[in-house]
């Protein structure tokens, strides 16, 4: 147990410095949601992952609303600080995102049984 917690904890230290990485412009958000961690059952990763695909994904209302994106800009820089010392994140942000978990595509692992999970997803409705 003990060694799977220092797992979690490097794990969310990385995810940190790729959202470090993203909001300074070193990596695009594309590149940081690659480099995230697969096969990852922590519930704080998976909530950034979502964090940073919605900062993407809302490119044209952060445009029209510096207000918004501002709020995003916080709420990934609050992420990548909690997990600087691999601290886990509020269950608020955390289910705030739980809906979205079932078709991320970092629940999956590499290789032959990664890929047939993600096929079987289509299957099982």
């Amino acid at each position: 147990m003990q060694n799977s917690s220092i797992d979690i904890t490097k794990q969310r230290q990385l995810v940190g410095n790729i959202i470090i990485a993203v909001l300074t412009e070193r990596i695009n958000v594309k590149k940081g949601l690659l480099l995230f961690p697969k096969g990852i059952e922590d519930p704080s990763i998976h909530a950034a992952w979502h964090a940073l695909c919605h900062y993407e994904a809302d490119e044209d209302i952060k445009a029209k609303d510096i207000e918004y994106n501002d709020q995003q800009i916080e709420l990934l820089e609050m992420i990548a600080f909690t997990f600087k010392d691999g601290s886990p994140l509020p269950q608020n942000i955390i289910d705030a995102y739980k809906p979205y978990y079932r078709e991320d595509p970092i629940s999956y692992k590499e290789g032959i049984r990664g890929a047939i999970k993600r096929l079987l997803r289509f299957v099982n409705f």
